[in-house]
């Protein structure tokens, strides 16, 4: 069962209480919660806390922060903002980039701005129907929260409106009455404060419901939290023309885990903390990025030394062949060495290939005796290839001569060609293609 415990200001706990509050905060994870108070710091006000966590609570409420007991051991730090202070809105936008939604808030909702946009700071959270929740504050108001917090060595996760620390259930909406003001959650990242008024309701909640009502997204019931002397329920159900309970509980005391709708830390007010929260959602993913990282680089390897393996073994076999047929030669590169001596010993033998002079000369002359544009300038012939240097009238009829050498199944390679006065003078490679090491 829960345990509760109220400390509040004047009855401050000793200091045994505070190192055993300490040690008991230390072993859990716990969150501190602040309900700040309206024109805080700039005035003092009470500040009222509670803590979350492990199945209890714990809350109060100080005139200064280093009133709270153990507060050094804090943490994790929740803060909840007057609502007075922020905008709860809604915006359409063609666009899902954080980039540019940043940029497009200003002009979409500046109907309902007031003051500058450069002095507004824009917060969101894109929802389920694919409409952006906007949370909207000055930046100088958020400013001095932050520093103010910072002064006590407090870094807040999370900086909410204090309107959506009110449960919220679907199609209902939940209203409290807090010192002069109401506040009432009319969805996940929706609500709105007003004046209190206790016989009957306020002409905002009126308005309200007439266009949640116009848009049909009207709430089917209106839950009031702690109502106080003089609420009439049958009044405000008549009033409203809407079904009305009354519950006795506080949302700030009684016990229930709320998670800020809207962060308004982001941008520029962004924590640098917050990378570190999300380490633990996105650990999963970095450990199967891991993996499959290091089965890539497994598998890379393998496969570079089967290659190799396959390439050494192809190497040994070759190098031993040719040791087998030429027994005197001294081995420096076998592929290309056994290509030579194979050349060398079939000249000796009067055996010709396709690619000895004369069969060359055979297989390109009908060519050249066919085409009358051509001029052969000269000849060389190395290693098993026939070079021509020609001139011919232009690129089409050197393209010509080309393919109708490929034609009598001899391998043409174009090395260069120049245009010239007089036509094309080129330079034709026939024969095998040049290895390497040649």
């Amino acid at each position: 069962m829960a345990t509760r415990k109220i400390l509040t200001a004047g009855k401050l706990p000793s200091a045994a209480v505070v190192k055993r509050l300490q040690r008991f905060w230390s072993r859990q994870r716990n969150t501190l919660e602040l309900l700040l108070p309206r024109e805080w710091p700039e005035k003092n006000g009470v500040i009222h806390w509670r803590l979350r966590g492990g199945g209890s609570s714990l809350h109060g409420q100080v005139n200064e922060l280093n009133e709270i007991p153990g507060l050094s051991a804090m943490t994790h730090v929740q803060v909840w903002t007057p609502p007075s202070e922020t905008l709860l809105t809604r915006a359409t936008l063609p666009t899902r980039s954080r980039a540019k939604i940043q940029q497009a808030l200003p002009y979409a909702l500046e109907e309902q701005l007031v003051g500058e946009p450069d002095q507004l700071h824009f917060a969101y959270r894109i929802l389920e129907d694919n409409n952006i929740a906007v949370a909207v504050t000055a930046k100088d108001r958020l400013r001095a929260w932050v520093s103010r917090l910072a002064d006590f060595g407090l870094k807040s996760s999370s900086i909410c409106p204090a309107t959506l620390a009110l449960p919220h259930e679907v199609a209902c909406w939940t209203l409290a009455f807090r010192e002069n003001e109401i506040w009432v959650r009319t969805g996940i990242a929706s609500g709105f404060a007003c004046l209190r008024r206790a016989n009957i309701p306020p002409s905002q909640l009126t308005t309200a419901l007439q266009e949640a009502r116009a848009n049909q997204n009207a709430p089917s019931s209106l839950t009031v939290l702690q109502p106080p002397h003089g609420f009439v329920k049958n009044i405000w159900s008549t009033a409203l023309d809407l079904p009305v309970q009354a519950q006795p509980r506080d949302f700030w005391t009684d016990v229930h885990d709320v998670v800020p709708a809207i962060n308004l830390l982001q941008g520029s007010f962004a924590p640098s903390s917050q990378i570190r929260e999300l380490a633990p959602a996105l650990r999963p993913a970095g450990i199967m990025l891991a993996i499959l990282l290091a089965g890539s680089l497994c598998f890379d390897l393998w496969e570079y030394w089967h290659l190799k393996r396959t390439n050494e073994n192809l190497r040994q076999e070759m190098t031993g062949l040719f040791r087998k047929s030429f027994p005197d030669a001294v081995i420096q590169n076998p592929a290309l060495q056994m290509s030579r001596l194979l050349g060398e010993m079939q000249n000796k033998s009067g055996r010709t290939s396709s690619t000895d002079l004369l069969p060359l000369l055979g297989n390109v002359a009908p060519v050249i005796q066919a085409t009358t544009q051509i001029k052969l300038r000269g000849m060389q012939y190395s290693d098993s290839r026939l070079t021509l240097d020609v001139t011919l009238p232009d690129f089409q009829a050197m393209e010509s001569v080309k393919n109708a050498i490929i034609a009598r199944g001899i391998q043409v390679e174009v090395v260069g060609a120049n245009s010239t006065a007089t036509g094309i003078e080129g330079r034709l490679r026939l024969g095998q293609p040049a290895r390497a090491g040649t």
